[in-house]
């Protein structure tokens, strides 16, 4: 941990980030413990989706909440990219918007307290309504604070601090499960669900608390060309730069891939006549897993780069997903599951990193906002299409199908993609 505060005597940094370093890993790193301490209680891949399912029995309508969840993140980042280039700081443009991203969280409260109360149609479409203006505020955040990590934190030290902020936000994620569990179990439904997201947003506002103490340098930087537009950058970068084009093309394949994961949770339950207090035992599992994970992956990503971690990835999920054919009972359906979801942790990790990496850092922010919002589209048809699947087919052929694209995923970042960190 020591080392996460020391740089070499050869750093060519901006002295405000060597000043104020440890200040502001510490401060990104309780900013994370308490966000997914209450992204526990509105897991998108196993609370939700089986809150959603006692609403409805329709696969697409479940698969709806995985969908939001990655396109509310990824599409709307590119369209800030322009305006992030000219703005000397990030941190004002995160806080405001990250303002109106955790009060989606009590709205989801102050919603479900009501829904019995209401045709159940009109209550899918409030709850999905509520969920969409969270999903889409958190992409529209992204960019923004992913350049002020990237700013405030230096790329020898991001592998570590994604590592250890990660490690502690799943640690207390794991007590927000058990907390979920107790709370399904023995409270009255809708009010149970409502007690969750209620403490999902006094967490999420103390972790804005410690956002806002960042300390960002003001960095001087050039206000883009007026005659350059955002879709012509975008057309020049994809013709130029034949490697990231490349990664971009696995990230598709890899978030197609994700169809399945929104589906185990739902999956597990049906199969083996479980309640929805089950739903809190995976978060838990997968909270270890990630844990476990994020331990693993933040040092790889420091010493060998990210795309190394996008190999280990997507072998994991193809076998984790393949496992998931042959699975006969409930324990080793928490192993696959566990298996998944290291494998998404990994991802995760390396999403979030490897962007910075390609291109110029003048032009990091369009870099970053394209490998999100030009692959969002396949987050978001990725749960809905294994949803329709299931409709027609169902669990194990969707599963069967997220395991082949995970196969052409890894082929791709293995063979076709070259690593794009400059060697030092």
């Amino acid at each position: 941990m020591r080392n996460l505060f020391s740089l070499p005597e050869t750093h060519n940094l901006n002295p405000e980030v060597v000043k104020h370093l440890r200040r502001n890993i510490l401060t990104n790193i309780l900013d994370a413990g308490f966000w997914y301490f209450g992204d526990s209680f509105v897991a998108a891949y196993t609370i939700l989706p089986v809150f959603m399912s006692t609403l409805t029995d329709s696969p697409l309508l479940i698969g709806v909440i995985p969908a939001l969840q990655g396109a509310g993140w990824f599409l709307p980042q590119l369209f800030f990219a322009k305006h992030l280039e000219s703005q000397n700081r990030r941190l004002p443009t995160v806080l405001s918007l990250g303002i109106i991203e955790r009060l989606s969280f009590l709205l989801l409260a102050i919603a479900v307290f009501f829904l019995l109360r209401v045709d159940r149609n009109v209550a899918i479409a409030i709850f999905l309504s509520i969920y969409a203006i969270k999903a889409f505020t958190s992409g529209m955040v992204a960019l923004p604070w992913q350049e002020l990590i990237a700013t405030v934190i230096p790329v020898t030290h991001r592998g570590r601090y994604w590592g250890y902020s990660l490690i502690l936000g799943k640690l207390m994620g794991m007590a927000g499960a058990m907390i979920t569990g107790l709370i399904l179990a023995n409270i009255a439904y809708p009010k149970n669900y409502s007690l969750m997201f209620a403490i999902a947003f006094t967490s999420v506002s103390i972790s804005y608390i410690f956002l806002s103490r960042n300390i960002e340098p003001e960095m001087k930087r050039e206000t883009p060309s007026s005659d350059i537009n955002t879709w012509g950058k975008i057309t020049h970068i994809l013709a130029a730069d034949r490697n990231f084009r490349t990664y971009l093309l696995n990230r598709g394949f890899a978030f197609l891939s994700l169809m399945g994961i929104g589906f185990v949770a739902v999956y597990g339950i049906q199969k083996f006549d479980l309640s929805i207090s089950y739903s809190a035992t995976f978060t838990f599992v997968m909270f270890i897993s990630e844990i476990v994970g994020y331990g693993i992956w933040g040092s790889i990503g420091d010493k060998d780069g990210y795309k190394r971690i996008i190999e280990y990835s997507n072998l994991l999920y193809l076998l984790g997903v393949l496992a998931l054919l042959f699975v006969g009972s409930l324990w080793g359906l928490y192993v696959v599951f566990g298996i998944i979801s290291l494998a998404h942790s990994g991802e995760y990790i390396a999403d979030q990193n490897i962007a910075m990496e390609f291109g110029q850092e003048a032009d990091r922010p369009t870099y970053i906002g394209m490998s999100k919002t030009l692959t969002g589209p396949f987050l978001l048809l990725a749960p809905i299409i294994g949803g329709t699947l299931v409709m027609f087919f169902g669990y194990q052929s969707m599963f069967l199908i997220s395991a082949i694209l995970s196969m052409v995923a890894f082929v791709i970042i293995k063979f076709f993609v070259v690593e794009p960190r400059p060697s030092s």
